[in-house]
């Protein structure tokens, strides 16, 4: 086995490890506070305010929820979508208008923004080192987007604090985001 693979194989009991962990802190009522706190930061951060155009994620598998931000009404807000050719996102016309999408993620179906107009993205995470790495699910699309568009705009990777740790090395594939956001 070569470096690559014990890094690999690593991730992947890391993930496990992470998923069980984020069941427990829904459990335990942790993630629902976390989450709360976590949206009024992004609500009172400057960052937020300037921008127009933010691209962020519905929760998953006990993921931090930030969609109370979708009730902003100045702003537009973009949904991840897998596509074979990778990640794309789209306008966010209303929850009556999604969709299920591929892994069973809700989408939207208004128009596609061009990368380059994205002054926000918020990612999700599994963990997240303090250099600012995130370890996903392990498809790479949140990676592989970063590399196809090297953005100008801020990715921060949204997170609870007890997922923030630097218990796994970043690898060539890995893109390193601008901001870790948690609830501390």
């Amino acid at each position: 086995m070569i470096i690559s693979d014990k890094i690999h194989s690593n991730k992947q009991e890391l993930r496990k490890i992470a998923l069980v962990k984020r069941e427990l802190f829904f459990r335990f009522g942790y993630l629902n506070k976390n989450s709360n706190i976590i949206v009024s930061k992004i609500l009172s951060s400057d960052i937020f305010k300037n921008a127009k155009n933010i691209a962020l994620y519905l929760p998953i598998k006990n993921e931090v929820d930030i969609s109370k931000i979708l009730n902003v009404k100045e702003k537009n807000f973009y949904l991840p979508t897998c596509t074979q050719d990778g990640l794309q996102f789209r306008l966010f016309e209303g929850f009556d208008k999604l969709k299920n999408g591929v892994f069973d993620i809700p989408v939207a179906d208004g128009d596609v923004i061009s990368p380059d107009d994205l002054d926000i993205v918020f990612v999700p995470a599994l963990l997240a080192n303090k250099k600012c790495y995130r370890l996903g699910y392990g498809r790479g699309f949140y990676d592989k987007f970063f590399r196809k568009f090297p953005l100008h705009n801020k990715k921060i990777i949204v997170i609870q604090s007890a997922f923030i740790s630097d218990t796994f090395v970043e690898d060539n594939y890995d893109v390193q985001c601008d901001y870790i956001l948690s609830e501390l």
